[in-house]
């Protein structure tokens, strides 16, 4: 055996001996980390079973709590949402404090709804089920918070601009309207009905509104009719004043045809003056709209003495175009009612989660 042979031997020995020690000192480690992730593993599937189990077992009781809104017992179901609050996952406590704040404006407790919402949405983790909480205690709060308040309420929901955004701007702009501010409620629903992000009702509804701002301050600019009085023609009015009158009311309804979307631009609206009418010059018609003035009988001067048959037929004119208003009046309250309805009480907001999603197991309230 040469000396090369026995350095090589000795070389291997010695890697031998290394490695050796190497794996005497790794070996706890090694075992531990086996054990860690052993145990980690097990741990993880345990408390995967645990959320399972807990969710079912939320389940469970959010079906039991609704059954007794079913049956009728409204304070029943509203302790057990309650209890089921603060011992349910994410998901269905978040279900359970909505419903419950339901149930207590259901039964009538504004007070009491407006505070559960409020709680609500400081507890949800869920920013749009928060928004949902913050939005349904604004439209409680509606009746009694001014202006000012209700903006403070309503802007972090319009400024996070989620999925509540669009109706919290609706009932922005349903306050500033019933506050006396007409320009800016126009200006807010003008915006909603552009939005391509708002829902289609939001912007159906916005289009309504604008409408009937635009028919109350068209209407509003319509002279009034004085009583009969001593040395003036009939209904109080000389026949020059009858004829501007009647001017301005064609005027005023043509505004209002364009306002509730009367006639088109290829189709326009027919508006017809009495005889001898003509509108102010300069007046400005809307595209969907045509006025049709009516000549005077034949040797009757413009400007000259009415004859009887002329004063009849501006009357039966006037009674007409008094009518009409009457009915546009109507529609305009019916359609104010119907949008203070649906602000006191929307039907078109987003319900909260159906109870049969169950929430993700790993979630956390």
């Amino acid at each position: 055996m040469s000396v090369s042979d026995l350095f090589r031997e000795a070389e291997e020995e010695l890697r031998k001996e290394t490695a050796e020690n190497l794996a005497k000192r790794a070996a706890p480690f090694v075992i531990g980390a086996i054990v860690l992730g052993l145990a980690g593993s097990a741990g993880w599937q345990f408390w995967q079973s645990e959320q399972a189990k807990a969710v079912d077992k939320a389940g469970v009781a959010y079906d039991a709590a609704m059954s007794k809104l079913q049956a009728g017992d409204l304070n029943g179901g509203a302790a057990s949402l309650a209890e089921l609050a603060k011992t349910a996952p994410a998901g269905f406590a978040a279900q359970a404090l909505l419903q419950r704040a339901a149930v207590l404006q259901e039964q009538s407790k504004s007070a009491e709804a407006r505070v559960a919402y409020e709680d609500a949405a400081k507890k949800i983790k869920d920013v749009d089920l928060a928004d949902l909480a913050r939005l349904r205690a604004a439209y409680i709060a509606a009746d009694s918070e001014t202006k000012d308040q209700m903006n403070a309420r309503l802007k972090p929901i319009i400024d996070r601009k989620g999925a509540f955004a669009p109706l919290a701007r609706e009932l922005a702009a349903a306050i500033a309207w019933s506050s006396g501010d007409a320009a800016a409620a126009r200006s807010s629903y003008a915006l909603l009905q552009m939005d391509p992000l708002a829902p289609q009702g939001v912007r159906a509804r916005a289009g309504q509104a604008m409408a009937v701002i635009d028919s109350a301050a068209s209407a509003s600019k319509i002279p009034m009719v004085i009583p009969e009085q001593a040395g003036q023609g009939q209904g109080g009015m000389t026949p020059e004043q009858m004829a501007q009158m009647q001017a301005a009311q064609a005027q005023a309804q043509a505004a209002q045809g364009q306002a509730q979307g009367e006639g088109t631009a290829e189709n326009p609206r027919i508006v017809r003056l009495p005889p001898g009418v003509k509108l102010p010059p300069g007046t400005k018609l809307p595209p969907n709209v045509r006025v049709i003035e009516t000549p005077l009988p034949a040797g009757q001067q413009a400007g000259g003495a009415v004859s009887p048959e002329v004063l009849a037929q501006i009357e039966r004119e006037r009674q007409a175009s008094m009518a009409r208003q009457k009915a546009i009046t109507e529609a305009q309250q019916r359609q104010i009612k119907e949008i203070e309805k649906n602000r006191t009480a929307p039907a078109a907001e987003p319900a909260a989660p159906a109870p049969a999603e169950q929430p993700k197991s790993g979630d956390g309230l």
